[in-house]
């Protein structure tokens, strides 16, 4: 932990990808906890991938070896709190992956 917490980044699937180093100096070699709660930017439930990103970023959440929850709705959010206590129990980072149809980025 820092200062006895976990800490969080948000961020988007797209970011991620392009802070793959840091995630890895940091908090995969350095052993922090770092819970990542990402926008799924490209993703739906019905597999209609609208953007590239979406199909890269579970590959590469399994090519850093980071463990990963969906929140796709209400009904999905004590995912979180399981994504908190798997980061401080292992000191590795954990992925929230946030569904783009839930975030309402994409809705009409």
């Amino acid at each position: 932990t820092v200062g006895g917490k976990v800490p969080v980044c948000v961020i988007q699937n797209t970011g991620m990808m392009e802070s793959g180093d840091s995630i890895r100096g940091m908090a995969i070699d350095a052993g922090f906890p770092l819970v990542m709660l990402i926008g799924y930017r490209g993703w739906t439930r019905h597999g209609v991938i609208t953007d590239s990103a979406a199909r890269y970023t579970e590959t590469f959440l399994h090519a850093m070896g980071i463990n990963y929850y969906l929140v796709e709705s209400d009904d999905d959010a004590s995912r979180i709190s399981v994504a908190f206590e798997e980061a401080r129990a292992t000191n590795r980072p954990v992925a929230v992956l946030v569904g783009d149809e839930y975030h309402g980025f994409n809705r009409m």
